[in-house]
């Protein structure tokens, strides 16, 4: 059984890496003027400098989860609440992203295109959810 315990750790810590990576890579992204798929999809609700301003802070609060997430990898849960409120929001943003770019402006000419982009999205919203923050 232990045997089986080492793999499943080994897992989530690979998880939580790839997961906290994405975010701060997205984050970074964001605050450079692009952004991740969240990122893009909010840019097509807001636009000027409302719209700026909203992908900078979207931008923060990524960049400062995928950090939490890859730290704590490493440390305990030093973070408290501020973790959790940082991932939620990043969970609800990539919920709402998918639902703006993959259902409402969905390209499904190209059905088997459109599934596994939006399969991809799904798979990335079911990590966040499941990995710790």
């Amino acid at each position: 059984m232990a045997h089986k315990a080492a793999k499943f750790s080994i897992f989530w810590f690979m998880l939580n890496l790839a997961v906290g990576v994405m975010l701060a890579v997205g984050g970074i992204w964001a605050l450079q003027g692009g952004g991740d798929f969240a990122a893009q999809a909010l840019s097509h609700v807001a636009s000027g400098d409302v719209g700026r301003i909203v992908i900078i802070a979207f931008g923060v609060v990524e960049l400062l989860s995928g950090i939490f997430i890859i730290l704590q990898c490493f440390i305990a849960n030093g973070f408290g609440r501020l973790g959790y409120i940082l991932k939620i929001i990043i969970c609800v943003i990539w919920a709402i992203a998918i639902v703006i770019a993959d259902i409402l402006n969905g390209n499904f000419g190209d059905l088997l295109g459109w599934l596994y982009t939006f399969a991809s999205h799904l798979i990335v919203l079911a990590a966040l959810l499941v990995t710790r923050s």
